[in-house]
């Protein structure tokens, strides 16, 4: 491990889930392959659209719409309605389609297993620290097993009052503060992106740590930067924070 700031033994721990816990792009191609079969078998009119031609879809919609880009699950809902819609379904066949697509989007993205490394260090740091997840996905920790080890999960939406913003927005950051009634010193949050997870935790004035396994420089298109607390290869490195 590598320290850039001065560190303090936190109260609580906080997660990001996808390219930290996990290698998230295998269960992504995954679930997009899965989806992709199952929209050529049951909606064969959708057989001209190949993966990347869905992919452009939804980025049409974020763009039309600039708060789908706060949600990724209603991002992929919208696309997928309108992609059986200009593939020649009517409206009623059109949203149903696309919620039994989803279902089986979901499933296949929540296929995830984690490295035993990863349960023993969970179970581990549960023991001395409260543990909670904050991520811009939709991975969801009861379907794959995991929330036993924490308090809680937050993940952004665009169909609550008020929004939630995706990180690095200090909208999940705030709430989970609210959640924990800690000060920011008190809070260490461990995640792969330089700015959704070490700027927007450092902006809240929370300890964090950047999970770097290869080794890769601290740079991001989406500036500024900021450094973080510490730098780690591994999620069991964290066992050291223990001692």
């Amino acid at each position: 491990m590598q320290f850039y700031k001065s560190y303090i033994r936190p109260k609580a721990i906080g997660f990001d889930l996808d390219d930290t816990l996990y290698d998230n792009r295998p269960v992504l191609i995954n679930a997009e392959q899965k989806l992709h079969q199952f929209l050529l078998h049951e909606f064969p009119k959708t057989q001209q659209l190949s993966i990347s031609d869905w992919t452009d879809i939804r980025l049409a919609a974020t763009r039309l719409q600039p708060k789908l880009r706060h949600d990724i699950t209603l991002a992929r809902q919208v696309s997928l309605a309108q992609g059986l819609l200009n593939s020649g379904y009517t409206q009623q066949q059109a949203n149903d389609g696309m919620m039994k697509a989803m279902n089986v989007f979901l499933a296949a993205r929540n296929n995830i297993t984690l490295s035993s490394s990863v349960h023993d260090t969970l179970a581990l740091l549960k023991k001395h620290f409260r543990l909670f997840v904050i991520t811009n996905g939709n991975a969801d920790i009861n379907q794959f097993g995991i929330d036993h080890y924490f308090e809680f999960a937050l993940q952004p939406s665009q169909d609550t009052s008020p929004v939630i913003a995706m990180k690095p927005a200090k909208d999940m950051f705030n709430e989970a503060q609210r959640r924990l009634a800690l000060s920011g010193n008190d809070i260490l949050y461990i995640g792969d992106h330089p700015t959704s997870d070490i700027k927007g935790s450092g902006d809240m004035g929370w300890q964090n740590g950047w999970i770097n396994p290869s080794c890769k420089s601290f740079d991001h298109y989406k500036k500024p930067l900021q450094l973080p607390t510490v730098e780690f290869q591994r999620i069991n490195d964290l066992m050291q924070l223990i001692t």
